[in-house]
């Protein structure tokens, strides 16, 4: 099953990398402004291309800073040992908390699924819960139920920073230029988010591998468990098994 799991984020990363062939930070702006006037022209009106917005928009175009930062994250460029260390050293500590979690509360539940949750960025909450029906999904989907016994809640361990440190990096020029609705609604800037979660998702997925079943020593589970990333409240996706 984890081959699975890997072998199904491999194929949403690659799509995601697909749709970024040629991508420019230019393109994403031209596309921004054709739809938005279009959408004026459908109203009756037929200025937006000369209005200080869209004037705005297209000095934007020729931003080194904006162009440097959208190319530095689009390269996609990672040290994986590194982050794979990294996220093992954190899955260790996380997991020594919630075993002193579940210790302590003394709830005698069995865990057959854990969630891995960002809210934004850049970190992670780790959150456990009892028996159900988990499938292996091939794209990011709701399940069609959610457990209601809780064995732990908001291990709040996971850092992604590191990994998502470029995509951060455009994230908060975009923000500094005030050009969020232009960019962060695109179709090349949502494939470019998704293509760094799947990508650390893959990673997770390697260092979960790494640190095997020892790692939920102390803690009692139903196999097979079933590890889930998500946004919150969004859409899951897994990433790994402990079969």
């Amino acid at each position: 099953m984890k081959n699975d799991i890997l072998y199904n984020l491999e194929i949403l990363l690659n799509k995601s990398l697909t749709q970024l062939k040629e991508a420019t930070i230019e393109k994403i702006i031209s596309n921004c402004l054709n739809e938005t006037n279009q959408g004026y022209l459908s109203m009756g009106i037929n200025h937006y291309l000369d209005d200080v917005e869209a004037k705005e928009l297209n000095e934007l175009k020729k931003n080194l800073e904006l162009k440097k930062t959208f190319q530095q994250a689009i390269e996609f460029k990672f040290d994986e040992n590194q982050l794979i260390t990294n996220f093992k050293s954190e899955l260790q500590k996380a997991f020594a908390e919630i075993k002193l979690n579940v210790q302590t509360e003394q709830k005698k539940l069995k865990s057959q699924v854990i969630f891995i949750e960002y809210h934004y960025m850049p970190n992670a909450s780790i959150s456990g819960f009892g028996k159900g029906n988990f499938p292996i999904l091939k794209k990011p989907e709701y399940l069609e139920s959610y457990p209601m016994d809780e064995m732990f809640s908001s291990i709040e361990k996971i850092d992604y920073s590191l990994a998502w440190k470029n995509l951060i990096s455009l994230n908060d020029i975009v923000e500094q230029y005030e050009i969020e609705d232009c960019i962060f609604e695109s179709e090349i800037y949502q494939a470019l988010k998704n293509a760094y979660i799947f990508k650390t998702y893959i990673l997770l997925h390697k260092a979960f591998d790494e640190l095997g079943t020892k790692l939920l020593d102390g803690i009692e589970i139903i196999k097979p468990l079933m590890v889930y990333g998500c946004e919150h409240d969004c859409e899951v996706i897994n990433i790994y098994v402990f079969e």
